[in-house]
């Protein structure tokens, strides 16, 4: 083989490193921004997860503030001398607030059951 001959092969050879190279280089860029992105998702994944924590946990404590006034209501119903326009009342507010607790039931279950 003579010197010009192999000097091309060399060349070529040197071409094709640096091509190689190259693109080693702008995959693993490339990478860094799928990465970076990564990141980026994964914070905001993270502040969605919390405010949906901060959201069941005040449907919680709503569920327990209605059961509350559901045993008042109830222990009212039972130790008062209400007449019947009074009783009326309180029965239509005692279950007008049974449905805002099954309301509030079925919204835990959907953000719970979704939690996953």
């Amino acid at each position: 083989m003579d010197l010009a001959h192999r000097d091309k092969i060399i060349n070529r050879l040197q071409d094709e490193i640096k091509k190689n190279q190259n693109s080693v280089k702008t995959h693993f860029d490339s990478l860094n921004n799928i990465e970076t992105e990564n990141k980026f998702l994964e914070n905001i994944k993270d502040d969605y997860q919390n405010y949906r924590n901060h959201i069941i946990d005040e449907k919680l404590k709503q569920k327990e503030f209605m059961n509350l006034l559901l045993e008042y209501i109830e222990s009212i119903l039972d130790k008062s001398a209400l007449d019947e326009g009074e009783t009326q009342r309180a029965l239509l507010e005692q279950n007008r607030i049974l449905k805002q607790v099954d309301v509030l039931k079925s919204e835990l279950d959907d953000l719970i059951s979704n939690k996953q």
